[in-house]
């Protein structure tokens, strides 16, 4: 049921035979990448790239603050990547913020990345805001949707004190999860003794209701709705079909179609829209209106995540059972077929939580399966038919398969749940006087054993008829919770049973218990293996548990009582928890004291367990948190690894320590010290004068793949940006047993501003890349120097913004900061708005307040970037001191070109180190394209894959983002040659990849994680068209199809002879393919490539591109099957064994632009183009158009393995238009329209 979209999970229950027989293993797959942008709750962005494979790549974007700017700590945990502000950190560690918003693997997979929703949903507790669109009185609780452009001020305003009671939550989305099933748990047998349910009401909590529906008119007494659409009307369907099943008259059906309780009334909370989606507050306020609506029975067929009963929703439901008496019935989750997956509220202790069985009675694969985590609480007590469903239609829905205009068929737990409720109604007529439990109690030890195990049907399949006729009731579950080994003991619970009937009852008591590894146990003891119940009486019976008896772990199975036509079953568990130790980590800086609040964790160096009898036994770290320089961790015994960080920064220090403690063993109380006193400095020297751009500090701590688990990786990081900070880390020999590791990404490039006076030049720190873009040249007056009081690091940037300000409103050309403190820093994090805002450190500040004349120089652009990655593959040297040498870096030269103004350069450059990383993390270098400079990149490492991002963006007029990413995957060589790299140079344009001789494919110790997928290919007989775009150098690409945009810039028809072949009809597929005759044949192929409408992330668009607009490109080629493997560095599509290029002749036109993606009016044009195909390329023909309806001839002449092309005194727009022929007959006809431009002038 967890999916990325929140919907109904029950329309999508498609179940998947397994194969009939082992087939071999198909060749690696491409590692796809989905890309997504998170607004925080904070504010900040973060651009988040989620492989197939399951690592993270992120770029972090602070958001303005009018103080100093975070740095970004970040931590990778078995539950995803975490991104932390530093200036939000306190307020998680104190509990007054949740943790999980700032989850971004979560926020992605529940639907909150910003292309489908411009709100961040908070929950917040003790107090309601006047922005609700939600209030939960019960709890003095209220849910906000705070827009995301306005993040940051709404965090700002928060009271973040303790006193104040505030809490923030992620308001996380909730999902909702009858043909003759009703003959299948025998309700006619309760129709037939006048039990329908008259009397009785019902609350549905659902999508709302059709209150036309023949089945339901009439039926509801009360309605309330809590969804963001105006009325209660049922827009989607889902809780309409289960009103329906409840309490459906079956009138549009004559009857066939009925609910299990037709004559009851029903209570409508509408908290779902049309799509299916509510956030929890939505769903928390529904509940409370439903609990005090008078309903006796309240149906819950909806979900949220996997919990373990402690959740807002699931404790709310336990609150509102107690207080209110009333029956929740809850629907177990659509998580199947995954084990211990049973979603909140369901988790609750109090709820009835129904899973979902077919026709055949076999557990429906979609069926969320227990027990509950954690504690191994008996989860679900009871299955329901849940397959095909049919049903209320609601008007105007589509839901499910629609079998009429009235009716549909659907499948899911929230289908099995109302069949429950409606016989929990059947019994409150009949036994108006029962209490909630009873009504438990009586459906549960009813039910009918289907012959699946306790955690997947507990007692078994609803029996109604029995129900309603056996004249006895037991205790419908006993969990024994959650025990710890070593605490010492014998456990008992009471099993009640109650004799209704006016006759004694003998009951003969069996317990059947396993482990979770299927072998038997006689730990469980009943204290008799009979009793006597006199007429209208009650007796127990003890179930003792000796929890020391066996291995640790998970047991359970089923107490069955049976007698004179009486068979009641009651599903037992407990989880026998391994002991547990706490484990004391005290965190010190490098004064000896207790630094700023952090996380740390404590990492199982076993990669989790390996108990066949404690499905548990898989928690592979544990998160703390670090207060007051103090954690704290209970784990079990054994070997493990704790991690964690310091920070220090005042106005004299700032200073980031990464520490650690690699394998240590825990076999008791134990206390570790991560002390920074202990730590060297991580000192990265520059070649000369140079700028910090960015750096992040990652320490890893890495555990192999053992007895079938995955590699385990986890990291702590500090994404420091711009700002100078001192990094330090614990020194460390090489780990035994996986690695423990240190990556240092650093971006330096040479200085750009120089700020001197009486003929020495000084240090700063400021805005660097607004200054280059905004004040480029030198200023030699104008100056204001200010001391700045010390004060907090915000504090401090505030009073010199503030500064800078009024000397603008002086006059001032340019202000000079610093802190009025012995060896007191420069300030980092200026914000340059009104004039460029410098500081400096105390000592040079004090020397340039008594100076009369300074120099400022500002460059618009480096003259070099240094992009630098620097790695402890095992082990943290204990000297860490690290001068650049060029020569050990790989020269790129390196233009980034633009179309247009107003646009926007985003560099992010990833170092991945092979094997030694889950998640890369880096703030990235923003400047102002058209720009130029020396890239280099190192130092040489064949453990080290580049792959080299460059996002151009840009807004429209109503302000509207548009991005394009650029890639390119490179492992470089010291020693490798210079080349020369130019981003977004024109034409832009699609191509089939090839991958160059540098590419991480190509490298056996890369893997084949990094395989790209093989287009312009046939794999059999499936042809999958070109599918990457590029500019102007070979091995730049983007992929389109990766963010669902291919089908918006281009079209493609494939034809054989006159007959078009129809693409292949996959409705969700990111890219077409088409189907080739199984013999030789000539194809056609023919591709219309044109901008994206309007603003777009992820392809061209008129935002950020004027240049080739259109692009239209025919190749004529032949084509046959091929048995070869997939080319080397590539994957087939639908993971084949073989797949081939087709010869389809791929043009790339090298033309010699400026960073305009310009050329000079009026003179000779001469340029290159590239023609490669399946055979070598015999004849090229080029011609160019101003206008294009006047085409005039260029000249041709092959050049090597190129063709020079001249084109005489262009004009205006140049329009292209080139033919080509293979040695083998293979075609390609394409004309480019407004290729490039020229100017005059020049």
């Amino acid at each position: 049921m967890i999916r990325q979209v929140l919907a109904l999970a029950v329309a999508a229950a498609t179940l998947v035979a397994p194969a009939a027989s082992a087939a071999p293993a198909p060749p690696p797959a491409q590692t796809s990448e989905a890309s997504h942008r998170i607004t925080l709750i904070t504010g900040d962005v973060v651009d988040y790239t989620e492989r197939s494979d399951g690592r993270k790549v992120a770029q972090i974007h602070a958001a303005p603050r009018d103080g100093e700017q975070p740095v970004f700590h970040t931590m990778t945990t078995a539950k995803g990547l975490h991104v932390y502000p530093s200036d939000a950190i306190g307020a998680v560690t104190s509990g007054t913020v949740e943790r999980t918003l700032f989850n971004v693997t979560e926020l992605v997979r529940t639907g909150q990345s910003d292309d489908r929703t411009t709100t961040v949903p908070v929950l917040m507790t003790g107090g309601f805001s006047a922005s609700a669109h939600t209030r939960i009185n019960s709890l003095n609780a209220s849910g906000i949707h705070v827009e995301k452009a306005k993040a940051q001020e709404f965090w700002r305003s928060l009271d973040m004190s303790a006193k104040s009671g505030v809490r923030l939550k992620y308001d996380r989305p909730i999902r909702i999860t009858l043909d003759q099933t009703t003959k299948q748990v025998g309700a006619p047998a309760a129709w037939a003794q006048g039990l329908n349910g008259t009397g009785v009401t019902v609350a549905v909590v659902d999508t709302g209701i059709d209150p036309n529906h023949p089945d339901v008119a009439g039926k509801i007494t009360a309605a309330e709705n809590f969804s963001d659409e105006p009325d209660v009307v049922d827009r989607h369907g889902h809780g309409t079909h289960v009103a329906s099943t409840i309490a459906g008259t079956g009138a549009g059906s004559a009857g066939k179609y009925k609910g299990v309780a037709p004559e009851a009334k029903l209570v409508i909370a509408k908290v779902f829209n049309g799509a299916g989606e509510a956030d929890t507050s939505q769903v928390m306020a529904g509940i409370d209106w439903a609990a005090r609506s008078g309903a006796k029975i309240v149906n819950l067929s909806l979900g949220g995540d996997v919990t373990d009963g402690s959740d807002d929703l699931s404790a709310q439901v336990d609150r509102l059972s107690a207080e209110t008496g009333v029956l929740f019935v809850v629907a177990a989750g659509n998580n199947g077929p995954a084990g211990r997956s049973i979603t909140s509220p369901g988790a609750a202790a109090a709820a009835l939580t129904v899973g979902a069985v077919d026709r055949q009675n076999k557990l429906a694969q979609f069926s969320s399966t227990g027990p509950r985590i954690g504690d191994a609480h008996v989860k679900p007590e009871i299955n329901a038919p849940g397959v095909g469903v049919v049903a209320a239609r609601a008007a105007d829905t589509s839901m499910g398969a629609p079998v009429s205009d009235l009716y549909t068929a659907s499948s899911g737990t929230s289908m099995a749940t109302p069949h429950v409720a409606g016989a929990a109604a059947l019994l409150v007529q009949q036994h108006p006087d029962w209490p909630a439990q009873t009504l438990k109690n009586a459906l549960v030890t009813s039910a009918a054993d289907v012959g699946l195990p306790w955690y997947e049907q507990g007692a078994g399949r609803l029996d109604v008829a029995k129900a309603v006729t056996q004249k006895a009731t037991a205790t419908a579950a006993v969990s024994f919770e959650r025990y710890t080994r070593g605490t010492g003991g014998v456990l008992t619970r009471e099993l009640s049973y109650t004799n209704d009937s006016d006759a004694p009852l003998t009951l003969d008591l069996v317990a059947t218990m396993k482990g979770w590894d299927g072998k038997p146990t006689t730990a469980f003891k009943l204290s008799t293996a009979n009793l006597t119940l006199p007429a209208r009486a009650k007796a127990t019976a003890t179930l003792t548990l000796d929890p020391e008896a066996g291995p640790a772990g998970v047991y359970g199975g089923t107490v069955t009582a049976t007698g004179t036509g009486t068979a009641l079953r009651t599903p037992v568990s407990v989880y026998e928890a391994p002991q547990t130790f706490p484990v004391s980590v005290h965190v010190r800086d490098t004064a000896g004291k207790a630094p700023a609040p952090a996380f740390g964790q404590l990492i199982d160096d076993s990669n989790g367990g390996d108990d066949v009898n404690d499905p548990f036994d898989d928690t592979v770290s544990y998160v703390f948190d670090v207060v007051n320089g103090e954690g704290l961790a209970n784990v079990p015994s054994g070997r493990y690894s704790a991690v964690s960080w310091a920070t220090e920064n005042t106005a004299g220090v700032r200073r980031w320590s990464a520490l650690a403690a690699p394998e240590l063993t825990v076999s008791g109380a134990h206390d570790v010290a991560l002390d920074a006193q202990r730590t060297v400095p991580i000192e990265v020297v520059p070649p000369g004068p140079a700028e910090q751009r960015d750096r992040t500090v990652t320490m890893r701590r890495v555990l192999p793949a053992e007895g079938g688990r995955t590699p385990l990786i986890i990291e702590t990081a500090a994404a420091l940006g711009s700002a100078s900070w001192e990094i330090r880390a614990t020194p460390s020999a090489a780990a035994k047993k996986g690695a423990i590791s240190l990556q240092d990404n650093v971006t330096l490039q040479t200085a750009t501003v120089t700020l001197s006076a009486a003929g020495k030049t000084v240090h700063t720190d400021g805005d660097v890349g607004t200054l280059s873009a905004k004040w480029p040249g030198d200023l030699t007056d104008g100056f204001k120097v200010v001391k700045i009081r010390p004060d907090t690091p915000a504090n401090m940037v505030k009073a010199a913004n503030t500064a800078a300000t009024a000397a603008a409103q002086e006059g001032k050309k340019a202000l000079v900061s610093y802190v009025d403190q012995p060896n007191a820093l420069p300030l980092t994090g200026l914000a340059s708005t009104a004039l460029p805002s410098l500081s400096v450190g105390n000592a040079d500040g004090e020397f340039l307040a008594r100076q009369t004349a300074l120099k400022l120089s500002v460059k618009p652009a480096p003259e070099s970037v240094f992009n630098l990655s620097y790695l402890d593959g095992n082990g943290i040297p204990a000297a860490h001191r690290t001068t650049v040498d060029p020569a050990q870096l790989v020269l790129r030269k390196t233009a980034y070109h633009a179309d247009k103004p107003g646009l926007t350069v985003q560099k992010t450059w990833y170092p991945f180190p092979t094997g030694l990383w889950q998640t890369q993390i880096l703030r990235g270098t923003t400047f102002t394209p058209p720009a130029a400079w020396n890239e280099y990149v190192g130092p040489g490492d064949d453990r080290i894959v580049w792959k080299r991002h460059v996002t151009l963006s840009g807004t429209d007029a109503k302000g509207q983002r548009a991005a394009m990413t650029m890639f390119q995957e490179n492992v470089f060589r010291t020693g490798a040659a210079a080349a020369v790299e130019r981003w977004f140079a024109g034409p832009m344009h699609s191509t089939a990849l090839a991958l160059q001789a540098d590419h991480p494919a190509r490298y056996p110790a890369a893997g084949d994680a990094w395989r790209q997928l093989c287009s312009n290919c046939r794999a059999g007989d499936t042809f999958v068209p070109a599918l990457q775009w590029t500019d102007g150098t070979p091995g730049h690409y983007t992929n389109p199809y990766q963010n669902s945009k291919f089908f918006t810039t281009t079209k493609v028809r494939l034809f054989q002879g006159n007959q078009e072949i129809p693409q292949n009809h996959e409705p969700l597929a990111f890219y077409p393919t088409f189907t080739m005759a199984p013999n030789p044949a000539t194809y056609r192929l023919e591709a219309v490539e044109t901008h994206a409408p309007g603003a777009v992330a992820g392809a061209i668009n008129p935002v950020l591109f004027t240049l080739a607009p259109r692009t239209e490109t025919t190749w004529t080629f032949q084509s046959q099957r091929s048995l070869n493997p997939p080319p080397r560095g590539y994957s087939c599509h639908a993971q084949a064994t073989s797949c081939q290029f087709q010869p389809l002749i791929q043009l790339r036109h090298d033309l010699p632009l400026d960073l305009k993606n310009s050329a000079p009016a009026n003179k000779p044009f001469g340029y290159h183009v590239h023609a490669t195909g399946g055979a070598p390329v015999t004849v090229v023909k080029v011609q160019w158009s101003a206008d294009g309806v006047t085409w005039r001839q260029a000249a041709v002449q092959p050049a090597g393995d190129r063709w020079q092309v001249t084109i005489d005194q262009p004009t205006g727009d140049v329009w292209l238009r080139t033919e080509a022929r293979d040695g083998a007959g293979n075609t390609v006809a394409q004309t480019v329209q407004k290729a490039f431009r020229t100017y005059s002038g020049g």
